[in-house]
C-alpha cells in the first residue's frame, strides 16, 4: 500500500517542533540540501562500469609489470620500496584530485590514483611476506592488515576502502581453509570469522553515530559474510579440500539466523517490538528458513533489508540480485528427485501465497512504521 510522501517543508517543521532541529537552523539545512541536490552524480550502472574498468586496468598493469620483469620479486626489501613508492604516488594523485574541477579529467585522475594505490599495496604485501617468510603463519593476513591500517586514513576512494579490509578478511579465511593455521576445526573457525564479520558489519552499518569514513569497513565485512555464504551454498562437499570432510554449515547458519532476527528488530525500532504479531511471524519465518539450511537466502534477505532501511541502492540491488541466485542454488543442491523438487517448489509457492493472505487479512501490510 503506497502512502503519500511528506513535503520537505512539513518534514523540517516537524523536526523543529520535536527538537531534532534547532530553531534558526532551518535555513542552513535547506541550503545544505539544495547544495547537495545540485551535485551531479552518475547513475549506479556507470559507477559499476567505472569500478570494473578500474579494477581490470589495475590487474592488467600489474600483469604487465610481472611479465616485463620490471620489478624483481626475489627481494622483499626491493618490493617494499617499490610498493611504498606506488602508494606515495597514489596518495599524491588522490590529494590533487580535489583541486581538479568535476569532469572527465577528475575521473581519470581518480582511477589513476586507485590503480597506483592498489599496485602499491599489493607489491608492499608481497614484500612483507617475503621479508617475514612465506611459511610464517598468518603472514599474508597480517601484511594486508598492516598495509590497510597504514593507508586507510589517507585514501579517499570508497572502493579502495572496501576492497582492502575485504582482502584482509579473505586472507584470513584462506588461512583457515588452506593453511590450517587456526588450530581448530575449520567449520568452527569459519563460524568464528563469520561471527566477527557480522559483529563488525552490524556495528559500523547499523549505527548512525559511526563516522562515514568507517562505513566501508562495514561493507567489506558484509562482503566477507557473503563470500563465506557462497562457499557454503556451493555444495555439501565444500570444505573437503580443506580438512578431508564436508564443512558443517550449521554454526554459520545459526549466526546468520540470529543476525537476520537482530536486523529485523533494528528496523522495527528495537528488539522489544519483535513481540508484535507481524514481527513475530517474521521471526518465525526466519527461524524456519535457518532450519531449512538455506544460508544464501537468509543472507540475501539480510542485505536487502539493510539496503532498504539505509536507503543504500547498491546494497538493495545486491540483495535483489542475490535472492534468485541463492534460491536456484538451494533447490539445485537438494538431494531430491525432480518430482520431489517440483513438489517443494509448488509447496513453497503455496506457503508464500498463504502468508500473503494472512498478512492482508490482519492488515499487517498497512502497519505504520515506527
Amino acid at each position: 500500500m503506497t502512502r503519500p510522501s511528506i513535503e520537505a517543508g512539513t518534514l523540517l517543521a516537524a523536526w523543529t517542533a520535536s527538537g531534532a532541529l534547532l530553531h534558526g537552523a532551518q535555513a542552513a539545512v535547506v541550503a545544505a540540501i539544495r547544495a547537495d541536490a545540485a551535485v551531479e552524480r552518475p547513475p549506479l550502472h556507470l559507477k559499476i562500469l567505472a569500478a570494473v574498468g578500474t579494477v581490470l586496468a589495475t590487474a592488467f598493469f600489474f600483469a604487465f609489470i610481472v611479465i616485463a620483469d620490471l620489478i624483481s620479486f626475489d627481494s622483499g626489501g626491493n618490493l617494499l620500496a617499490w610498493g611504498l613508492a606506488f602508494v606515495a604516488a597514489g596518495i599524491a594523485l588522490s590529494v590533487s584530485r580535489s583541486r581538479v574541477p568535476a569532469g572527465m579529467g577528475r575521473d581519470v585522475l581518480a582511477q589513476t590514483a586507485f590503480t597506483a594505490l592498489a599496485l602499491g599495496k599489493v607489491i608492499s604485501v608481497f614484500g612483507i611476506i617475503i621479508l617475514v617468510g612465506r611459511d610464517t603463519p598468518w603472514a599474508p593476513t597480517m601484511a594486508i592488515l598492516a598495509v590497510t591500517i597504514l593507508t586507510y586514513p589517507v585514501t579517499a576512494a570508497s572502493l579502495d576502502r572496501v576492497l582492502s579490509p575485504y582482502a584482509a578478511g579473505v586472507a584470513a579465511m584462506l588461512e583457515i581453509l588452506l593453511r590450517r593455521n587456526f588450530g581448530a576445526d575449520p567449520s568452527l573457525a569459519i563460524a568464528a570469522l563469520f561471527t566477527l564479520a557480522a559483529g563488525i558489519a552490524g556495528l559500523l552499518l547499523l549505527s548512525h553515530r559511526v563516522p562515514l569514513a568507517l562505513r566501508p569497513i562495514g561493507t567489506a565485512a558484509l562482503a566477507l559474510m557473503g563470500t563465506i555464504v557462497c562457499i557454503l551454498a556451493a555444495g555439501q562437499d565444500t570444505g573437503a579440500w580443506a580438512n578431508g570432510k564436508p564443512m558443517d554449515p550449521r554454526p554459520v547458519e545459526a549466526v546468520l539466523t540470529l543476525a537476520l532476527i537482530g536486523v529485523i528488530g533494528w528496523v522495527a525500532g528495537g528488539l522489544d517490538r519483535l513481540a508484535q504479531p507481524p514481527l513475530l511471524a517474521a521471526v518465525a519465518g526466519t527461524i524456519l528458513l535457518g532450519l531449512a539450511g538455506a544460508p544464501g537466502i537468509s543472507f540475501a534477505l539480510l542485505v536487502l533489508i539493510i539496503g532498504h532501511a539505509l536507503h543504500d541502492v547498491p546494497l538493495r540491488v545486491a540483495g535483489i540480485l542475490a535472492l534468485p541466485v541463492f534460491l536456484v542454488l538451494w533447490y539445485y543442491g537438494r538431494e531430491m528427485t525432480f518430482l520431489e523438487k517440483s513438489a517443494t517448489l509448488v509447496g513453497s509457492g503455496l506457503l508464500l501465497l498463504a502468508g500473503q493472505a494472512v498478512i492482508a487479512h490482519f492488515g499487517w501490510d498497512r502497519e505504520e512504521t515506527p
